[in-house]
């Protein structure tokens, strides 16, 4: 009989027929799973593969150079010490062999400008009162230099200064010039100042600038290198650089301007 006729009637359904007429639930299987997967291996995967290729590399070894005949880049000796009473003067002299030898630096100081000479340091003196006569290097002194300042005489009460900065003006100093003996000539006299570099200007190209200044009771008056200031500049070097210094700190020392022209 047809499946449909067994339904309507009230037949026992034999078994072997009755698979054909049992409802079963049917459950879909999505095509991915939900369920999160491993994205690589563990550390534990990874160590025992890194196991497995390190056995199977070669051993290396290590050989030094001298073992097989060839020379060495460098030889170093170290001495063993006893104890820690060893003698002091051996632990020195190690040291001072192995420490960097140090460079004492040298300096010698440089004028940034061209004293007036002759006739034009006269005209200089009788315009403004006073000029800047020489610049000279102080012996056993490098980071020191002396000024030297004639003035008009014009009072026999007389005082002379240096004003000078390292700092380009934000600090300035006055030194009091002292009397050179001797120096009259009639019309003019003479007067030194001693300036020196210091802490924390002593690098190359250090510079010192300075102006002078004469007071008489006749009035003040003021010399300054034409408006440009008179500069004196520390040059540093080291016993083993190529730089030639100057065979003689009392030489005079010259600068590298021209003097400017009075008319």
């Amino acid at each position: 009989l047809p499946p449909d006729l067994w339904k309507t009637m009230d037949v026992p359904l034999p078994s072997k027929f009755r698979h054909l007429f049992v409802s079963e639930d049917v459950r879909l299987i999505p095509r991915s799973s939900p369920v999160p997967r491993k994205r690589g291996s563990s550390i534990a995967d990874e160590t025992d593969e890194y196991m497995r290729i390190s056995l199977v590399l070669p051993n290396r070894s290590v050989s030094f150079a001298d073992s097989t005949g060839a020379e060495l880049v460098d030889v170093r000796m170290f001495v063993p010490f006893d104890s820690d009473d060893e003698d002091a003067s051996r632990w020195e002299e190690e040291e001072a062999r192995c420490r960097k030898a140090f460079r004492e630096p040298t300096y010698r100081v440089w004028p940034e400008f061209q004293p007036l000479t002759g006739a034009e340091l006269v005209l200089a003196v009788h315009s403004n009162k006073l000029e800047v006569e020489r610049v000279t290097s102080v012996p056993d002194e490098p980071l020191s230099f002396e000024v030297l300042i004639r003035v008009l005489n014009i009072s026999f009460h007389k005082s002379v200064y240096a004003r000078s900065t390292m700092d380009g003006w934000i600090n300035h100093f006055d030194y009091p010039a002292e009397y050179v003996q001797d120096s009259n000539d009639g019309e003019t006299d003479k007067f030194s100042v001693k300036l020196t570099f210091a802490s924390p200007y002593l690098f190359n190209g250090a510079r010192i600038d300075f102006v002078v200044r004469y007071e008489t009771p006749d009035g003040e008056f003021w010399a300054n290198n034409s408006g440009r200031n008179y500069s004196v500049t520390l040059l540093q070097s080291y016993e083993e650089d190529t730089v030639q210094t100057t065979t003689a700190d009392t030489t005079e020392l010259r600068g590298i301007l021209k003097p400017p022209r009075y008319r």
